[in-house]
């Protein structure tokens, strides 16, 4: 049967080809979370090579090491993929303690009892389907108003979902009755 190959040849041409895109974005900022803390964002997405770029807010006193040391974690799917301590108005010393090759951090404080941001991008290798990403802040716990923090400027990008490929086999299926009704009709027609 001919239909097979023509209806099989459209599906492909209607495909979308697998991009970047955005697949988490929240620009707002998160109320303040207590340290220690965290914070959880769940998307979906294709295989392959992702990013992440989010903003930390530090408030009031969180340490960077030397002081009371408080403790980022970035985790993906459970595994932490990227840490760090850093000055964010408590004092200490800045100190990136695990990031992969492509993360990036600009960390800025206005003065001690200020607060800070670190602006961090970092590389993501996605799953198929379901991902998780989990925020944590770790350190002596001394009560929200001495130490808080939360995220703004959240934005995940990588690859759309492509459908399985039982889902392609029934597109493909589909299109074939379809051409296949068209062609009876035309004959009933004439």
């Amino acid at each position: 049967m001919r239909l097979a190959p023509a209806a099989f040849a459209a599906a492909l041409a209607l495909a979308p080809a697998a991009h970047a895109v955005v697949l988490l974005d929240e620009p707002t900022a998160t109320a303040e979370i207590g340290s220690p803390g965290s914070t959880t964002r769940s998307f979906t997405a294709g295989a392959g090579a992702g990013g992440i770029a989010f903003t930390v807010n530090g408030y009031r006193t969180l340490d960077g090491v030397g002081s009371f040391t408080d403790t980022f974690t970035l985790l993906l799917n459970g595994d932490a993929i990227y840490s760090g301590s850093f000055n964010l108005g408590g004092g200490g010393v800045d100190t990136v303690f695990l990031a992969p090759i492509g993360a990036s951090q600009v960390i800025s404080t206005p003065g001690i009892n200020l607060g800070g941001t670190a602006v961090i991008t970092v590389p993501l290798a996605l799953l198929a389907g379901s991902n998780s990403l989990e925020f944590r802040y770790e350190g002596s716990d001394q009560g929200l108003n001495d130490e808080a923090w939360g995220l703004s400027a959240l934005t995940v990008t990588g690859n759309a979902l492509v459908p399985e490929p039982a889902s392609w086999a029934l597109l493909v299926a589909g299109f074939g009755l379809t051409g296949a009704a068209l062609r009876r009709r035309r004959r009933a027609l004439v």
